[in-house]
């Protein structure tokens, strides 16, 4: 907050001015000499700073986001980002991250079960391998089940490499989780959902100080979701509870911490087989290919501390810390073969039960300085994370036949023994910075590296013959440089183009018994961005051409199957462009479109080479979705609503076989009611046209999953 104070001032009057000494308030004095002296009142002028926070919004725009360390607009960030508001999120009723992801411009989610509690996320071609939680990362998120939605206030999604911040990965993106923070103001939220196949939901929110001078401030969020599915057996209960509490230490530092806890209790479902042809079936949506017994239970505990430091002129302090505890049983009737020509498949039955720690911790300072009258900024920082995954499973095994024209969900339970246990620590840690310099007003430089030091140890026990094997690998000091230059050529529009590098470690050996090099990559992006209508309405275009290196390929001069070298290249090209926010009063909306083109320019194998390398992102991909709350007369409590989400098609590559999805435009629609001024209803259709199609493919043996059929959702928010 910043305040400026205003200062007695003398204005003397000439004869151009004399005629207006009759307008003169009686608080002005005229002084013997014919001027006039004007004493003025202290004003005080306050501006409050821009705030990532999203709710009570109302929009579906947000200028300034969190990703990465500190706040910036998102018109000086020189990276493809959208953001889906606190708004949004209760508008569509998204109540799970992958819900939400699915409408992000150029974000494929690849599902793992039927009730959408395992899910991968890829941009640009690319799995997005890290979360964060409140800009910190965590760790590898393959297969990750995140916390429910009714505890953040928004999602971010930044596309291409995040290095600079992130350490390894995937030159695909970075999405930051952000939760919802303890205020000072009281207020009480709560919402009721019921829908298709019997689907119940319910949310509540309150939050406020908890010391009369305010300094203490708490919040607790609760969500409890219970749903069957358009699956037969499969069904998905789910229970939240997020809790934090915010105390000023002093006027400039405070302290925050909190917890997460998550149950799920669900049906796991693995998808459909298809024929060894590549043809998918051609069955009733309702079909589940597994036993009533199957089963995904899930529990996570997340507890966090963060300590700021606000400084004088704007510069900030900032400590967090995490520790993310999962643990999940799964036990699984699963297909396991082609289904033949009679529409028999094999079952494949077994037990895995991982439990994955991960601790993070992040420090850094963000200092902006003046030179020359303009602002410039500093960031720099470290940041520590480990990954300890261990986990017990039994033996996967054939042990049913299933028809799936007639599904008989009366499998006999086996006899379960564990057979092996195994596990993975990884470890990484680096430093950080960043420099934004503005040698003109209306141009900014940014620089900025990382050093990273990673390593993984796995382990492997056999119980049958006692045996355990392990691996190692490591890498240490790898620089990951980034540069940008951003160029203001209208007070509402900038452009941009930035350079990102971006490494990440393989575990193959080559012929010597050596680790492999770590694969390299760097992406060229350019575009331009938008505040327009007062930042009401933020428009973004982006370029982008990703080039990934040193892919381990099979060794030709050896004869040896696990021997690499690191000789492969992938190449990833496309555009982006995105409209979020208010078109006019009361109309938001937030559409976008991508096209990714992805390649092998060196293959594993030569016969590869110009093919496609991401054959599960489709080529074109748009989302919308817009409400229109009318402003005056007799319709000024309604709101309509609605949106599509299109893909072209996409396949799974099998062994000389394609699997292919043809590709689908889903739409949806939205009647709302504004009850009173705190409680509004609303009613929901998803896929209207109950479009039949296949969400995801992925080979012979199950992976291959329907989209929902037409659905329905009615919503009640309380607002106090």
């Amino acid at each position: 907050m910043k305040q400026a104070q205003g200062r007695h001032g003398l204005f003397k009057t000439s004869a151009l001015a004399s005629a207006l000494l009759a307008c003169l308030p009686a608080w002005a004095e005229t002084d013997a000499d014919g001027s006039v002296s004007v004493e003025l009142t202290e004003v005080t002028v306050t501006a409050q700073a821009e705030n990532a926070s999203t709710e009570h919004s109302g929009s579906y725009a947000s200028k300034t986001v969190s990703i990465g360390k500190g706040q910036q607009s998102r018109k000086e960030t020189p990276s493809s980002v959208s953001v889906v508001t606190r708004q949004r999120l209760e508008d569509q009723n998204l109540s799970s991250v992958s819900d939400a992801l699915k409408q992000v411009t150029g974000i494929t989610v690849q599902r793992f079960d039927g009730a959408g509690n395992f899910n991968n996320y890829y941009s640009r071609g690319y799995q997005i391998d890290a979360i964060q939680l409140d800009g910190i990362n965590f760790g590898n998120t393959g297969n990750v089940v995140e916390f429910d939605t009714a505890m953040y206030d928004r999602i971010e999604v930044l596309r291409g490499p995040a290095g600079l911040f992130q350490g390894s990965g995937e030159p695909s993106g970075a999405i930051n989780l952000a939760r919802k923070r303890a205020l000072a103001d009281t207020q009480v939220g709560a919402a009721a959902l019921v829908g298709s196949w019997n689907s119940y939901r319910v949310e509540g929110d309150v939050t406020g100080a908890l010391t009369e001078d305010r300094r203490l401030r708490g919040r607790l969020v609760a969500a409890y979701d219970d749903r069957e599915s358009y699956q037969d057996v499969v069904g998905s209960q789910k229970q939240m509870v997020y809790g934090t509490l915010e105390y000023d230490l002093t006027e400039a530092t405070t302290l925050a911490t909190g917890i997460t806890w998550q149950k799920i209790k669900a049906v796991i479902d693995q998808g459909m087989p298809a024929y060894a042809n590549g043809a998918l079936l051609n069955v009733p949506r309702s079909t589940f290919i597994g036993a009533n017994w199957n089963t995904q239970d899930l529990e996570s505990t997340d507890l966090f501390a963060e300590v700021e430091h606000r400084l004088d002129g704007g510069g900030l302090l900032k400590f967090a810390a995490h520790k993310l505890d999962r643990y999940m049983l799964y036990k699984v009737a699963r297909s396991n073969s082609a289904v033949t020509a009679a529409g028999n498949t094999n079952l494949q039955t077994g037990i895995y039960s991982p439990d994955r720690t991960n601790w993070s911790a992040d420090v850094y300072a963000d200092l902006p300085f003046t030179v020359g009258g303009l602002q410039q900024n500093v960031i720099v920082g470290a940041d520590y994370r480990t990954q300890d995954d261990a986990n017990l499973s039994t033996a996967f095994a054939n042990t049913a036949v299933m028809n799936v024209y007639a599904p008989n969900h009366a499998v006999p339970e086996p006899v379960w023994t564990n057979t092996s246990r195994g596990g993975t620590e990884v470890t990484q840690y680096g430093t950080y910075g960043q420099l934004r310099l503005k040698p003109l007003s209306w141009a900014t430089l940014v620089g900025g590296g990382r050093l990273s030091w990673w390593q993984s140890d796995t382990f492997n026990t056999t119980f049958a013959t006692n045996v355990t094997t392990r691996s190692h690998a490591e890498q240490d000091a790898e620089f990951t440089p980034y540069a940008a230059l951003i160029f203001d050529v209208l007070p509402e529009v900038s452009v941009y183009t930035s350079y990102a590098d971006v490494f990440q470690p393989q575990s193959q050996i080559t012929s010597n018994n050596e680790q492999i090099d770590p694969r390299t990559g760097k992406q060229i992006e350019a575009g331009i961005k938008g505040e327009l209508l007062g930042g009401r309405l933020l428009p973004q275009f982006a370029v982008f051409r990703i080039n990934d290196e040193n892919r381990a390929i099979d060794d030709p001069n050896s004869s040896n199957v696990n021997h690499y070298i690191p000789g492969g290249e992938v190449e990833s090209s496309g555009y982006e462009v995105e409209i979020t926010g208010e078109l006019l009063p009361g109309w938001e909306i937030s559409t976008g479109y991508a096209y990714v083109k992805t390649e092998y320019l060196r293959a594993p194998t030569a016969t590869q080479n110009g093919d496609v390398f991401s054959t599960f992102t489709p080529k074109n991909n748009f989302n919308l979705w817009t409400r229109y709350r009318f402003q005056d007369g007799p319709l000024s409590k309604l709101s309509i609503g609605g949106g599509a989400r299109s893909v072209s098609s996409f396949y799974a590559q099998g062994t000389g076989v394609k699997f292919v999805s043809a590709g689908y435009t889903i739409y949806s629609l939205q009647l709302a009611y504004d009850i009173s001024e705190h409680i509004d209803v609303s009613l929901t259709g998803n896929n209207l046209l109950d479009e039949e199609y296949y969400e995801k493919v992925s080979g012979t043996t199950r992976q291959n999953f329907y989209g929902e059929p037409r659905n329905a959702m009615l919503a009640v928010r309380l607002r106090y």
